[in-house]
């Protein structure tokens, strides 16, 4: 019998072949949301994301240690998160259940993205020394990885939070938490020409 990771996983390459993009997709840490994705080609300048706010194209930002990370997967249909660390490093829960860092385009590896967002507040990267620390003391740990109920987006909350055993599982969850945590109110494009 298939795991839901693999029938996802076939839908979403299937979805790949269909528009002509790559057939290699790691979708081991993607979540689905309701929104629609920034990278989607049908999408302009802006798009919306699934609370209702906006990923900007034009807000260029540089993360800092702590902030929130995310990419798409599956032209809106899932995407990746992760935590900043400093030193051109995210810190991030694989589909194998390793607590790995990445460079951006590690964790872009695989994917169609071609954007990192950045959690901002007032146009500028925010995050959380606290945050990027308990991601620090994460990396080369496990979990028992779930697409649905013990994620990337489960993890990133954890590290807000300082409770890797909570409820955020979904995107919108997660940026619900960015939101009450890190007080951001938007999600910038990672100006990855100065890294």
């Amino acid at each position: 019998m298939n795991s839901l990771y693999d029938v996802l996983k076939a839908v979403l390459e299937s979805i790949s072949r269909s528009r002509g993009q790559p057939e290699t997709l790691q979708c081991g840490h993607d979540q689905l949301a309701d929104g629609t994705g920034a990278d989607s080609p049908e999408h302009g300048s802006e798009s919306l994301k699934s609370d209702g706010r906006t990923a900007s194209e034009h807000l260029l930002v540089r993360p800092v240690p702590g902030s929130v990370v995310y990419c798409d997967l599956a032209f809106g249909f899932a995407e990746h998160s992760g935590i900043y660390i400093g030193g051109n490093q995210i810190v991030a829960l694989e589909h194998d259940g390793r607590i790995v860092p990445r460079s951006p385009d590690g964790f872009m590896e695989g994917t169609p993205a071609t954007r990192i967002y950045v959690s901002c507040r007032r146009g500028r990267a925010v995050g959380s020394e606290e945050a990027a620390e308990r991601a620090r003391q994460m990396i080369g740990s496990r979990r028992d990885y779930s697409f649905i109920s013990d994620n990337c987006h489960q993890f990133c909350a954890g590290c807000l939070l300082g409770n890797f055993e909570n409820s955020v599982n979904f995107l919108s969850m997660l940026q619900m938490e960015c939101r009450m945590v890190l007080g951001a109110d938007s999600w910038g494009v990672w100006d990855l020409g100065h890294r």
